[in-house]
């Protein structure tokens, strides 16, 4: 490859980047523009859980108890949403048994699904919304700790980042 067309390429590809990186700060929720500010840690001894936290998109003060054992965290305008639980596995499933028990191909289309011996992860689509749940299954006393985010589907590249950082940081906490 000559000079000339390394250097047409390095405009080509210098162009893509920049046109990405624009199309994709333009679709970022309002309240996530700032990728690492507002970020902390929470923790719910009652829930067993501690998962790192975007408080500058969803404000503590939304906070609701659930019915079942669990909070639900909603953005301010209410288009997204993070629910966390947990629940003692008292019939001892594995992921794989608990995700086939609570899937309903009915209400929503799984676009990636992966279970583990200690934990599971699925996503999908329903009513124009991505769900995603994570599920930690823990042997030593049993508990399984989830977390489930919902957010508009024509968001999902501004959430992606936000979604994995939430999930890989989802661990035990006592």
């Amino acid at each position: 490859m000559g000079s000339q067309q390394i250097k047409i390429a390095f405009r080509w590809l210098t162009t893509f980047v920049c046109g990405v990186l624009i199309v994709a700060a333009d679709g970022l929720p309002r309240d996530a523009s700032a990728a690492t500010e507002g970020w902390g840690r929470y923790r719910d001894r009652d829930l067993g859980m501690a998962f790192d936290f975007p408080s500058h998109i969803f404000p503590l003060r939304s906070a609701e108890q659930g019915q079942r054992r669990g909070v639900v965290f909603s953005t301010a305008d209410g288009r997204a949403r993070i629910r966390v639980f947990a629940f003692v596995n008292e019939d001892r499933v594995t992921p794989r048994q608990y995700l086939a028990k609570v899937a309903r191909p009915d209400e929503g289309r799984f676009t990636y699904v992966r279970t583990t011996p200690r934990f599971f992860v699925a996503s999908g689509t329903r009513e124009g919304m991505i769900f995603y749940r994570r599920c930690n299954f823990r042997s030593a006393d049993r508990r399984v700790s989830c977390l489930q985010l919902d957010y508009p589907r024509q968001e999902k590249r501004a959430w992606d980042r936000i979604v994995t950082r939430i999930s890989l940081s989802l661990a035990a906490a006592n």
